[in-house]
């Protein structure tokens, strides 16, 4: 509150939060209270003190669950499979409900997979660190991965942060709008293109602590809407991957991050 009353901003992005699916099942209220307290306090400091800022908030497609329609658009019901996407779910509904009720121009962002240079937590960043950390080794390696039959929408987050901008500046206030690429790949076709460009040979092998409870076969976004304030994307995922292999090369990383694939 204090902090919102001394800037009274005109512009805010909210992206704080508990963001990923594995650590919400063993810690389901401390993800609530990060995602949808923390939205919820956000959006009451500027209803008070700056009520005619635009405020951004980061939600995720994981909304949507395992959807009849696919290509998923933005009028699709909720349906999380996670009390991480629970949380989303719920952060988005209180945003609709402060655009709503007070008349704050909220945009509502159903973010889909994002990867690039240098993320944590996302399948292709896992897959390129342990990539990495073999060719440094100088020896074939087997990494470790969760299910790869899932399809999966990702989009190079540099895409995806242009796209939110364009949201800011174009969309409609109250608004939901997805982010992603409207491409369907799947987690195995991302690893195989990684390891297409390991200078030694890679096998992987399932480990099993890094499936998940809850997996929906696919995510795929509409991006129709978005496509209408006239973004697209510009970078080819080949680049996107090729960029995040070479990030991991230059880190000087201690080992793979460990975090689930299906990003």
């Amino acid at each position: 509150m204090e902090l919102v009353a001394e800037e009274r901003p005109d512009l805010v992005y909210h992206f704080a939060g508990q963001a990923f699916v594995s650590p919400s099942w063993s810690d389901p209220v401390g993800t609530f209270d990060t995602n949808c307290v923390g939205t919820l306090n956000v959006l009451e400091a500027l209803r008070v003190y700056a009520p005619a800022a635009r405020v951004a908030l980061a939600g995720s497609g994981t909304r949507y669950g395992d959807p009849e329609i696919v290509p998923t658009p933005e009028s699709s019901p909720y349906n999380p499979g996670s009390p991480y996407a629970a949380s989303k779910a719920t952060a988005d509904l209180i945003g609709h409900y402060y655009y709503s009720v007070f008349g704050l121009s909220v945009f509502r962002y159903r973010i889909f997979g994002t990867t690039g240079p240098g993320k944590r937590g996302d399948s292709a960043n896992d897959f390129a660190s342990q990539i990495a950390a073999a060719e440094r080794s100088g020896r074939p390696s087997t990494i470790r991965v969760g299910n790869l039959d899932r399809e999966r929408d990702v989009s190079d987050v540099r895409d995806a942060i242009r796209a939110m901008i364009t949201v800011v500046e174009s969309g409609v206030p109250g608004e939901a709008y997805n982010i992603g690429s409207g491409v369907p790949r799947k987690v195995a076709d991302v690893l195989a293109l990684l390891e297409s460009e390991s200078r030694v040979a890679i096998t992987h092998a399932t480990d099993e602590r890094l499936v998940r409870k809850v997996d929906e076969p696919r995510h795929l976004a509409d991006v129709s809407k978005i496509r209408q304030l006239g973004w697209s994307t510009t970078i080819p995922f080949e680049q996107t991957l090729h960029d995040v292999l070479d990030y991991w090369r230059t880190f000087d990383a201690a080992g793979p991050t460990g975090f689930a694939a299906g990003g």
